[in-house]
């Protein structure tokens, strides 16, 4: 084994570590080992130097060879292992690969020619593992599959001989490897093996006793053919999930390996122990992939969700309570039912699952209704329990619960805030989210906070920075009362803090004119040259809602207009919009940023605001609906506010309504958690303005 590894000028290559390779040969030697921690530690030596963080040193393409080498020689151990190195290489170095020149002392041209050999090397040596299919080790066998879908040139042949081993492969984890890589060649290859592909897997699920098989192909199924899907897709899951007490722990084929001081040997142990701290096992992966790969089929993903809530087992709730997450913030789907089967979990005797349900409840805060009694009961079974004043919030259930009662909007936790901020109690921390719950409660519902929250404002040394003077400045500034003004007048003028001067700028706005004393205040500020443009223009709009006198102003909103990336320009754009026709001369401004296709909602919102001419300002603001989706809450506002002259928006409007997703779900995160309160506050003006629009249409 190894010919000719002493010819390789190990000396003249290098790696992530050190411009000579001597070592290496030494790591090839390890891996070739009967002894496992030798091995191990080789392992780690290959992906920590000679792979490191997937580059491709010249040290890495002289390996290949070895490498494949290696995998051939029948008997050796953990060679699945080398297989998933040499896949990562080869990942690397595909053609479309985002692996990319480090501009080091090296020449470039040499660079990709390196890349170039190393893709050779792959290529011509992936093709002599397709006769490894039947080997005795099962480890090889389950980790050559997804090599030769993703590394051989040859996708049709692939695809044949994977079929012909799944006819015959009867231990579990090289079964699923095989199937996993046929679904993955239908998607990368679609017009080549989609339908052979489609069929292979539909067999499977209709056919294979095998449970955790079944659902693997059911999975593959949903990637590649998704037309194909069987509509008793939630029985079939439903089946696996009866008999997921018996479901195996994902990694069940994974040999026995020592334990090492290297990275791998960590990671393991990591991965092993919160895989044991939370009871995950294999159907709970494959159900969060099939979840993941149904996508917008929510008349799907619904009932299943509801039968994992249901489910017993801690693996099982821990997973359903994330799906709920991702599902309900993601899609609109029918919210009441899953948000009850959450709410029930609250009680559940396993605290990490009552903790992770209630966690869970704070992203759902807007449609948290069907929870509210169980909620209730929640924060009942607390009351036998003291509130300690050094816990912080995120650290005390009770208050988690009494913060999603709050984010709902429910006015009639507003006493219970006055209760805990006040102090008469107990003194707790000012929450971070607090301006989030005023906003959520609304400045009405949640107007008898600001007594108490000036009254602890107001024993703060405004000359320390503190983080609760920040939140109770945020806070107040959601609130919009004008008897605010001059407390906040003298923490800007007292304070030193950058933290604190800029929550006091951004708050004094809700103020108006009653803050007319901070405008000199603001004045000096603008004076500081160490401020940003986008700086400036958060004062200059603070500056103009205290003092509503332009001539100040504008000249810094115009500069802040043409400074730098949207996000600072972002600052200048709400000043503009802030000051409506009081702005009318940044119009040529705000019109050079739409031509040159930035910040175009936002852009079109502010030239609407300072103009009032809906037909200049609506072709941007539909071209922002469509390019930036985030902007959509702000447009749809604007849209409104311009009454039947926004009538050529109405088939976005329609569209947008139609849609299954939360407005920011393009479909490439299926595991992002969205901000619920924003689409649902969307959703609303969509259909106010359908209603308004439809009578204009045509």
């Amino acid at each position: 084994m190894f010919t000719g590894i002493d010819d390789v000028d190990w000396a003249s290559l290098g790696h992530a570590y050190t411009d000579t390779a001597t070592d290496v040969p030494g790591l090839l030697w390890g891996l070739a080992s009967d002894d496992p921690e030798r091995r191990e530690i080789a392992l780690d030596g290959m992906y920590g130097a000679v792979h490191h963080q997937g580059d491709v040193y010249d040290s890495t393409v002289a390996c290949v060879p070895f490498l494949f080498e290696l995998v051939r020689t029948a008997g050796r151990p953990e060679r699945g292992a080398v297989v998933e190195l040499l896949r990562s290489i080869g990942e690397s170095v595909r053609e479309d690969s985002p692996l990319e020149f480090c501009g080091c002392d090296e020449d470039e041209e040499e660079w990709r020619r390196m890349i170039g050999r190393a893709r050779a090397l792959i290529r011509e040596g992936v093709d002599g593992l397709l006769g490894l299919l039947d080997d005795p080790d099962p480890e090889l066998r389950a980790a050559l599959p997804g090599a030769l879908a993703q590394l051989h040139p040859d996708p049709v042949r692939v695809f044949d001989a994977l079929c012909d081993r799944l006819r015959v492969e009867r231990a579990p984890g090289p079964s699923r490897a095989l199937v996993r890589a046929v679904g993955s060649l239908g998607v990368a290859h679609p017009a080549r093996t989609a339908g052979a592909a489609a069929e292979v897997l539909t067999r499977l699920v209709a056919g294979t006793p095998d449970p955790e098989l079944r659902l693997t192909a059911l999975v593959q199924l949903a990637h590649c053919a998704p037309q194909s899907v069987p509509e008793d897709t939630v029985d079939i899951c439903r089946d696996v999930l009866r008999r997921a007490g018996r479901a195996a722990p994902a990694g069940e084929d994974a040999p026995e390996r020592p334990r090492t001081d290297t990275l791998i040997s960590y990671l393991r142990e990591l991965e092993r122990d919160h895989r044991a701290s939370v009871d995950a096992d294999l159907v709970g992966d494959l159900l969060t992939e099939l979840h993941h790969a149904l996508g917008d089929r929510t008349d799907l993903r619904l009932p299943l969700l509801m039968d994992q809530l249901r489910a017993p087992g801690r693996g099982h709730k821990l997973g359903a309570l994330v799906m709920a997450r991702q599902l309900l913030t993601g899609w609109r789907v029918p919210a009441a039912e899953p948000v009850a089967a959450v709410g029930a979990l609250l009680l559940d005797p396993d605290e990490r699952v009552s903790d992770t349900a209630l966690n869970t409840l704070l992203h759902l805060a807007p449609v948290v209704g069907p929870a509210v009694e169980s909620l209730e009961a929640y924060i009942h079974s607390w009351d036998d329990r003291e509130l300690e004043a050094d816990v912080p919030w995120y650290e005390m259930a009770l208050c988690r619960a009494t913060e999603v009662l709050t984010l709902a909007g429910a006015p009639d936790v507003v006493p219970t805030l006055v209760s805990l901020l006040s102090g008469h109690d107990v003194a707790l921390e000012v929450p971070a989210r607090l301006p989030d719950w005023i906003r959520a409660l609304g400045p009405e519902a949640a107007a008898p906070l600001g007594p108490v929250l000036r009254e602890r404002l107001a024993a703060l040394d405004p000359a320390a920075p503190d983080a609760d003077q920040v939140h109770l400045v945020g806070a107040l500034g959601v609130l919009e009362q004008p008897e605010s003004a001059p407390l906040l007048t003298a923490v800007l003028r007292a304070t030193d803090d950058p933290r604190t001067r800029w929550a006091v700028v951004e708050a004094l706005p809700s103020c108006g004119t009653a803050a007319a004393d901070a405008a000199p205040l603001l004045r000096d500020l603008l004076a500081d040259d160490g401020l940003r443009p986008e700086q400036r223009a958060r004062v200059a709009r603070a500056l103009w809602a205290v003092t509503e006198d332009a001539r100040d102003v504008l000249p810094v909103v115009r500069e802040a207009l043409s400074a730098g990336p949207d996000a600072r320009v972002y600052e200048a754009l709400r000043a503009a919009s802030a000051m409506g026709p009081a702005g009318a001369a940044l119009a040529p401004e705000l019109r050079a940023l739409i031509a040159a296709d930035r910040s175009t909602g936002w852009a079109g919102v502010a030239l609407w605001r300072v103009t009032g001419d809906a037909r200049e300002a609506l072709p941007a603001l539909l071209r922002g609906w469509t390019s930036q989706p985030n902007q959509r809450p702000v447009i749809s506002r604007c849209l409104l506010d311009m009454g039947t002259d926004a009538a050529p928006a109405l088939p976005l409007i329609r569209a947008e309504l139609d849609s299954p997703r939360h407005h920011t779900n393009d479909g490439a995160a299926p595991g992002m958690t969205h901000r619920l309160h924003e689409d649902l506050s969307l959703l609303r003006d969509c259909r106010r303005l359908a209603e308004r629009l439809e009578g204009t249409a045509g």
